[in-house]
């Protein structure tokens, strides 16, 4: 069973996103950036489900971060976001992350995404 590290700053989306995983990987939650980047190095999950939207460290600079740490520079990231103009889509893509999610995410398409990211 893999392991996913869920670093969102809405404690209901990591629990709801929690369940929709259960049973299927291992769940590591972080509620901040710094918190999700140093959880990272630690724990090394398989992937990563990250909150473009946060306060203080967004998630944009927490990828940047993990991108730049030769620890956790080759952790695939997938973005949740409840973002959905074409300018904001734009700004996530061009990070190129390996996924891309709009909230309020589908389990199966949460599932698939995964599944196609970790093959």
């Amino acid at each position: 069973m893999g392991s996913i590290l869920i670093i969102d700053d809405s404690m209901i989306q990591q629990r709801i996103i929690k369940k929709l995983l259960q049973g299927r990987y291992d769940i590591l939650m972080s509620e901040s950036g710094v918190e999700g980047i140093k959880l990272a190095k630690e724990m090394q999950p398989d992937l990563i489900l990250l909150d473009y939207d946060m306060p203080i460290l967004s998630g944009k600079e927490t990828f940047q971060r993990l991108q730049k740490q030769e620890e956790t520079k080759d952790i695939p990231v997938i973005f949740l976001t409840g973002l959905d103009k074409r300018e904001d889509v734009e700004a996530v893509l061009r990070l190129r992350p390996r996924g891309y999610l709009l909230k309020p995410v589908e389990q199966d398409k949460l599932l698939n995404t995964i599944k196609s990211v970790l093959a």
